[in-house]
């Protein structure tokens, strides 16, 4: 069982590795500065609610990760496969995952 202190550990560290893969992507030019402001606001609109380990706000990131899997799993899958959009496709499989199971773990710590 993860504690509360964890489970915002993890989820900060979640959202860190997210928005860093994607910034090495628009450093390599791969991806807009525009794009990468647009898909980091959700993230870091969902830290704080995170940091307060708010059970429906993880249920309702969950819905909201999938519209990235999908997206991700488009350039994945594409013709020129890259490795941080690799990268990028793992760690949202795991923020997905850990979003769908954090409610749960917060209800026993409290």
């Amino acid at each position: 069982m993860l504690t509360n202190k964890t489970l915002r550990v993890c989820a900060n560290t979640l959202i860190f590795l997210l928005i860093f893969v994607k910034f090495i992507t628009v450093i390599d030019g791969r991806t807009e500065m525009f794009f990468f402001i647009f898909w980091s606001f959700p993230f870091l609109i969902f830290l704080p609610f995170a940091n307060k380990l708010s059970i429906k706000a993880y249920q309702s990131f969950a819905f909201i990760i999938l519209i990235y899997f999908m997206s991700s799993s488009l350039r994945v899958f594409g013709i020129t496969p890259y490795i941080f959009d690799l990268v990028e496709i793992i760690l949202i499989v795991s923020f997905f995952i850990f979003s769908i199971f954090a409610p749960k773990n917060i209800r026993k710590n409290m």
